[in-house]
């Protein structure tokens, strides 16, 4: 196979996919309790709709989107209402939240859950509204609305569509089953957004260490007799082939400018679980109230790839797993490298939580003075200067470090993980990201 990539920088890892990559999708039994966060998506979190003590069936808005980059948020189960307040959330922080009593039954909201038309008979207007009121949003970790990134201006018309199977992180393996088992899904769900966008050009970029999935998609787009039949393309297993703008110079030399995004260049980019999450909600009338995550490490008794409600509690998947070998020094939600550590094993499944990961060795080590040795710059797939932004994220210079252009900053890791001197790059370009973006909001 030819392998594509992208240039400059990246580095390559060590996959660790081996624990949970042959292991089929398990569905995980309906838990007793949910807590559904009223933040699952960028922009303003969604308003709760319901109060303690309602009743409530599964697939009901109980979180109402509120502005355009807003999603509505959907129970999971079917019960009653415990509390509405704070609880810890995939970020770190406390936000707030809904809690669900089960009682059981998983009944559907009768408007939910019905199987809907053939897609080709929905207006453009009424598959975005369903895209939409469905709540999907990246399921990569950006958790991006869906429905505002599949509506590009008009000024700036899409010829291209990515569907994005790189899943470059090390240790997660739910996309790559999600592509071997739910093939059928992903296809309706890519002819769905290419007839949404009227784009002919679609390719499904996939890292060469999925060649069972490379393989099968081959074989499956070849037997479809349809003109816009997409392109697989095999990539070279390299961190992080996955970003969006790392994938769309690998597989189209296109190169997204600096504060620009990929309809910029005419390129539009859907992560797997997404496509295949798109095409449920069209097809069969199901919001997003359930996703597949990887539980995985070299402490977890039973590595797994998992159906979960949306609102389970990590702690209760990690026990249906068998629980851990030794205590676990980091819990880890998504991959090693882009992924955040959970203050609390309460902390609920989101819809931008991809993986559960159970390290033993992973304690944070010594910071010590930077050498100079312009690793980061080097392995940077943004093209920025790292250690420059740091320093002047250290002296509160934030002005200036906009020079450097940290709001690019794709958060990979790689800065981090390269630097000699155990830098924490990362933590320091968030942290100045953060406050630029605070004080452009005032």
């Amino acid at each position: 196979m030819t392998l594509k990539t992208f240039k400059p920088g990246g580095i390559h890892l060590h996959d660790k996919k081996h624990f949970a990559q042959h292991l089929p999708i398990e569905i995980m039994p309906e838990p007793s309790t949910v807590t559904i966060p009223l933040v699952q998506h960028i922009g303003i979190p969604a308003k709760a709709l319901v109060a303690k003590g309602d009743h409530v069936l599964m697939g009901q808005v109980i979180g109402e989107a509120q502005g355009n980059f807003s999603v509505p948020v959907h129970a999971s189960v079917s019960g009653e209402v415990e509390e509405i307040k704070p609880f810890p959330h995939p970020s770190g922080v406390m936000t707030e939240a809904i809690r669900i009593r089960s009682d059981g039954k998983s009944e559907w909201h009768p408007d939910m859950g019905k199987e809907g038309k053939k897609a080709s008979l929905y207006s453009k207007e009424d598959t975005l509204n369903i895209i939409k009121n469905a709540g999907i949003v990246g399921m990569g970790g950006a958790t991006f609305p869906s429905h505002i990134k599949l509506s590009p201006p008009e000024d700036r018309p899409c010829d291209v569509l990515i569907i994005n199977g790189a899943e470059c992180e090390p240790y997660l393996t739910c996309d790559h089953r999600l592509m071997l088992e739910k093939t059928d899904t992903l296809l309706e769900g890519i002819f769905i957004l290419s007839n949404l966008l009227n784009i002919e050009k679609i390719f499904i970029g996939i890292e060469a260490n999925k060649k069972d999935a490379i393989a099968l998609l081959e074989k499956k787009v070849q037997s479809l007799e349809k003109k816009n039949k997409p392109l697989i393309i095999p990539l070279k297993e390299k961190y992080p082939q996955g970003a969006e703008k790392s994938l769309i110079q690998a597989i189209t030399k296109r190169v997204v400018p600096v504060a620009k995004l990929p309809f910029d260049v005419g390129v539009i980019v859907h992560n797997i679980a997404t496509v295949i999450a798109t095409a449920e909600a069209v097809q069969l009338g199901k919001p997003l109230v359930e996703r597949v995550l990887t539980v995985t490490g070299d402490l977890i008794q039973q590595p797994k790839n998992l159906l979960v409600r949306i609102g389970t509690s990590i702690g209760e998947v990690i026990e249906y797993c068998g629980g851990c070998k030794t205590d676990p020094q980091k819990v880890i939600l998504g991959g090693p490298m882009m992924g955040l550590t959970a203050r609390s094993l309460d902390t609920p499944v989101a819809k931008g939580v991809s993986g559960i990961l159970l390290l033993s060795e992973t304690s944070i080590p010594t910071e010590s003075s930077c050498i100079r040795c312009g690793k980061c710059i080097e392995h940077c797939p943004a093209g920025l200067m790292p250690v420059r932004i740091h320093e002047l994220s250290l002296r509160s210079e934030y002005e200036k470090a906009k020079n450097y252009h940290p709001l690019s900053c794709i958060e990979c890791g790689v800065c981090s993980y390269q630097c000699p001197a155990k830098i924490h790059l990362l933590l320091h370009i968030r942290d100045i990201k953060a406050e630029i973006n605070k004080r452009s909001k005032k």
